[in-house]
């Protein structure tokens, strides 16, 4: 009987892999995480930090769950997707469950840090370090969890600045090419919808400036076109209701509108 052999994995140009870096570099990394061994460096970020952070990123958080949410029923093999911030982070993860409860004794979990000096050589690490894509080999791990394990790392950049890192690991032997592609492709989409997002919130905030709003009607404003209440938007910016009601008044006659449906489609068909 003639066994069916895994194809030879090619990694492509614009990925990064253990042969990229120099030996010393490589010993320095591992070096960076032994030295914390002996210390009490905290792994796992507090819950009112995490909380914070997901806050802060929200927007991003709802692409990854929406994306990811897509292709899970076209994975049909053991994997996991993990998005960390412009720290390392973790804020979610994705994928089959009962590889999610084999990282839990290790405190691999929302909030942990994968920097180098928490979470030792893994993809999301070496990302951190040099914003480029990576690929690694289980062995190539320093955490026991991921030894068995392939992981593929992409920063997600806005405008140039890297905001997040999206995490791909699959716990077999071998990794079709077209992985790389997928990962690559889900990085574009997430960041093609935070630009274009970035894009018409500075063309609404320079609307703004046209009508002549004060700062702190800009900053109802832009709650206010979000479909948020005057309750949320007062306990945000710390003012009353009534003081929200009437800054809300005053941007509608500085725009010539008499109600929300018609003030939204001011700027969002400007």
């Amino acid at each position: 009987m003639n066994l069916i052999k895994n194809p030879p994995l090619v990694i492509p140009q614009n990925w990064s892999s253990k042969s990229s870096f120099s030996r010393k570099q490589w010993l320095d990394w591992q070096a960076d995480y032994k030295a914390n061994l002996a210390t009490e460096l905290k792994m796992q970020i507090s819950h009112s930090e995490l909380k914070e952070k997901l806050y802060l990123n929200r927007e991003i958080l709802d692409l990854f769950k929406f994306k990811i949410g897509l292709l899970q029923g076209q994975l049909f093999y053991s994997h996991l997707f993990f998005l960390a911030d412009s720290e390392g982070i973790i804020l979610d993860i994705i994928g089959e469950e009962s590889l999610h409860n084999g990282l839990r004794p290790l405190v691999v979990k929302l909030g942990s840090s994968m920097a180098m000096e928490s979470g030792g050589v893994n993809a999301i690490s070496i990302a951190l370090e040099t914003e480029g894509n990576i690929f690694l080999k289980g062995d190539e791990h320093q955490l026991v969890p991921f030894k068995e394990w392939l992981c593929l790392c992409c920063p997600i950049k806005v405008q140039g600045k890297t905001i997040a890192f999206l995490n791909f690991s699959r716990s077999t032997p071998f990794v079709y090419d077209s992985i790389f592609a997928l990962v690559a492709s889900i990085v574009s989409y997430i960041e093609f919808e935070l630009e274009k997002n970035l894009n018409d919130q500075n063309r609404i905030q320079a609307l703004f400036s046209t009508y002549r709003f004060t700062t702190r009607e800009c900053e109802v404003a832009a709650l206010w076109l979000q479909n948020k209440g005057a309750l949320y938007i007062s306990e945000k910016l710390g003012i009353t209701e009534g003081t929200v009601r009437n800054f809300v008044k005053k941007i509608y006659m500085k725009c010539s509108v008499n109600d929300r449906g018609g003030f939204i489609q001011k700027f969002y068909h400007a």
